[in-house]
């Protein structure tokens, strides 16, 4: 079961009263700075990603009817991956999700190694694409790709291990990602009108949850495994804090 995300407020209160201070950075919109800090993570902001390829759908194998001998003839090779069968205990509920290509000008992605949580994220123009195989520096990593036109995170907090385990964090009242918004996810977790939603590129994408929702959607209580996010413009506000552990 997801967690509900702390405050920034008070998880930022914490740290100052351990002693444990940490530079304080301006709100508005400022494309250097921000590119430096996410760079640091791996994260591409004021990027614009180009279009993916569009998904192309595996026809079944042939199989025999009832009452007949021989098979019916295999639909001839797409050339496109065959997915992964669904996982034991799904119940056939929901619908898998299409398969694309990745974007050709695609950076290398950090892989899993920077957690995301928020108490509530409002997506406007979300479209959940599919499942898109990333390129890390250790090979591929397989992810759900969402693209929408803005994305507004409340009590950001961001959290990601580097060498010798050390861990940077970045935390905000408020971040907002605005333009051409690309988000890639290994786990999304949150809740929607109080009903706990995960999804994985492993899980099918469950009934009820449209694609292409006709309006903003609000998650709460956040939780995202990232391996890739960008946009036109990222602002942070009032203030972005950053520390390292």
């Amino acid at each position: 079961m997801a967690t509900s995300a702390p405050s920034t407020r008070s998880w930022w209160a914490a740290r100052r009263a351990g002693g444990s201070a940490a530079p304080r950075m301006p709100g508005q919109s400022e494309p250097r700075l921000f590119a430096a800090l996410l760079g640091l993570l791996g994260l591409s902001a004021a990027v614009a990603l180009a279009a993916p390829e569009p998904a192309r759908a595996c026809a079944p194998a042939g199989s025999a009817r009832a009452g007949t001998a021989a098979p019916e003839p295999s639909a001839p090779d797409t050339g496109c991956a065959t997915p992964p069968p669904p996982p034991s205990g799904g119940g056939g509920v929901g619908r898998m999700w299409p398969w694309l290509a990745a974007d050709p000008t695609q950076p290398l992605a950090a892989g899993s190694r920077w957690k995301l949580t928020g108490s509530a994220v409002t997506m406007t123009g979300l479209r959940l694409d599919g499942i898109v195989d990333l390129p890390t520096a250790e090979g591929s990593l397989r992810a759900l790709k969402f693209t929408m036109d803005q994305a507004v995170v409340d009590d950001f907090l961001l959290r990601s291990t580097g060498p010798a385990d050390r861990t940077t964090l970045f935390a905000a009242d408020r971040m907002t990602l605005q333009g051409k918004v690309a988000l890639y996810t290994t786990r999304f977790a949150g809740r929607m009108v109080g009903i706990e939603i995960i999804l994985t590129p492993d899980l099918p994408l469950p009934d009820g949850i449209p694609a292409t929702p006709p309006s903003p959607i609000t998650f709460t209580d956040t939780a995202v495994d990232l391996a890739f996010v960008g946009s036109d413009a990222l602002t942070a506000g009032p203030t972005l804090r950053v520390a390292i552990d």
